[in-house]
């Protein structure tokens, strides 16, 4: 059987402190940067919401659907092994689950039965973009937080490093 050799090093109070704060960093960091991150998109999440509230109505009747869709506009971040931050619209009732997209797409729109009376279909287009445009108008600004946050993170952790 072989013998076991090692050496203990004594790695001192500094070590110690550091460790403790890298650890404290690790626990606390990953919640911190997917708040961070959420509130970085955060007002083009806003004025996208804003846009297809405003999205022009016809007709006299109204089913709330442009307050479904602001409502199912929602900030996905995750810091876990696969990172992702998104930003969705997304609505409850599956059958609902395109809406989103063909009221983004004025030119496309989409065809449905006039207040569920399946004997009578329409053709329905909207009047402008609302989710796309939307977004792209917020890029420069989205990029810029985002690298503010990715910027503090790591100030954090280095600051952490330092003791």
């Amino acid at each position: 059987m072989a013998a076991r050799q090692g050496v203990n090093v004594h790695l001192g109070e500094e070590f110690k402190r550091v460790a403790n704060s890298l650890r404290e960093v690790d626990r606390a960091l990953p919640g911190k940067l997917r708040k961070d991150l959420e509130k970085a998109v955060r007002p083009a999440v806003a004025d996208a919401k804003a846009h297809v509230r405003a999205v022009p109505v016809q007709g006299q009747k109204h089913t709330g659907l442009r307050r479904r869709i602001a409502r199912g506009v929602k900030i996905q971040a995750r810091t876990s092994r696969s990172p992702v931050l998104r930003v969705l619209s997304t609505m409850t009732d599956p059958q609902e689950q395109g809406l989103p997209g063909y009221l983004d797409d004025p030119a496309k729109g989409w065809r449905h039965p006039v207040f569920g009376n399946r004997d009578k279909w329409v053709s329905q287009h909207t009047g402008a973009p609302w989710f796309r445009d939307v977004m792209a108008d917020h890029r420069p600004e989205m990029e810029h937080n985002l690298q503010r946050v990715l910027d503090d993170a790591a100030e954090t952790i280095a600051a952490a490093g330092r003791g």
